[in-house]
């Protein structure tokens, strides 16, 4: 939304709530008047039919008469505070809705310009190789460098498409996970090791795998979280940057930490960067690849095993990311 509309909306929204403010404060006045003037009109009718009996105000019936004129008072007090908060109340949250709205829309336009790019230049890079393939006589040297460029093209692809769908499944109603004793250990270092190939000089890989380490969990949906948390660690790490994978477990407990050395997160966006599409910055300053999808992936997949996850500072830079999923999750 451009800020010149989305300033007139704020503008609207802040009119019409002064507006209902200021209008429920002077009811709130005329009903207070209207009630004093009611009771000062029947007290001074009482005084003039009691003046030659003697003081009205030392009777039962002026006692009573005051009585109801504060109850009276007291109700349109209580009234009016509890009416006013929650027009307060309810302003609030169509405000925080609004703003909310505003977010989400910022954020998936800046999916729609990311999910763009990552589309644009595999298939681009893809294209060119084929047509390089196709008009020049290439001796097998080069058809092998090309076809594995093709393929790491191919690879990005298909991880992209993985996370869509994955974000997919995890939003519908019926996503339910395949559990079964899986062999963690060998999964992370499956994943690691191809990962590991594919950035050989440039990035530094530590891995610290314990063996025999288990879980009852979905293959498919753990192996997507070990993939986007070092993919994450890797995208936002400058070039010969330290990433370490550690994976430990107990009798109650599997854990898996990934850790970087670079950027880090800021304490304000920890939580934010869970959420579906979030990516800190904007689409045209932020010169990471990615989509938003994929720390939100980790996070639901994680808690349908019943697991947590949190993010924490790799000092002197850099982030942490912890995972502990239940054994017999």
């Amino acid at each position: 939304m451009p800020d010149s509309r989305r300033s007139r909306y704020w503008l609207f929204f802040h009119v019409v709530f002064l507006y209902i403010t200021i209008s429920f404060l002077w009811w709130s006045y005329l009903l207070h008047r209207n009630n004093y003037e009611n009771y000062h009109g029947i007290l001074e009718r009482e005084q003039q039919r009691y003046g030659q009996f003697g003081d009205f105000k030392a009777t039962p019936a002026y006692a009573e008469l005051y009585d109801n004129f504060k109850r009276t008072e007291w109700m349109l007090y209580g009234e009016g505070a509890v009416f006013l908060f929650l027009i307060g109340l309810g302003f609030w949250r169509i405000r925080k809705t609004f703003r909310e709205e505003i977010a989400m829309t910022r954020q998936q336009n800046n999916f729609l310009l990311s999910i763009t790019h990552e589309l644009k230049s595999p298939l681009a890079s893809l294209k060119l190789s084929m047509q390089t393939m196709q008009k020049r006589q290439l001796d097998q040297e080069h058809i092998q460098k090309i076809s594995h460029m093709a393929l790491d093209d191919i690879a990005r692809l298909q991880s992209l498409v993985e996370n869509i769908l994955w974000a997919s499944k995890i939003e519908s109603a019926n996503f339910s996970l395949n559990r079964e004793l899986l062999d963690v250990s060998a999964l992370t270092s499956e994943i690691y090791q191809r990962i590991q190939e594919k950035y050989e000089g440039h990035r530094v890989f530590i891995a610290n795998i314990e063996k025999d380490v288990h879980c009852y969990a979905d293959r498919l949906s753990f192996a997507s979280v070990v993939y986007n948390l070092i993919e994450n660690a890797i995208k936002y790490s400058p070039e010969k940057a330290t990433i370490s994978v550690e994976l430990t477990g107990d009798e109650h407990n599997i854990y898996l930490n990934v850790a970087d050395t670079g950027m880090g997160v800021p304490d304000k966006e920890k939580e934010k960067i869970f959420n579906r599409f979030y990516r800190i910055g904007t689409e045209e300053t932020r010169t990471t690849k990615g989509t938003g999808l994929g720390l939100f992936i980790v996070k639901h997949v994680v808690q349908h095993h019943d697991g947590t996850i949190h993010i924490v500072d790799n000092l002197p830079k850099g982030s942490i990311f912890k995972v502990s999923i239940p054994v017999g999750a």
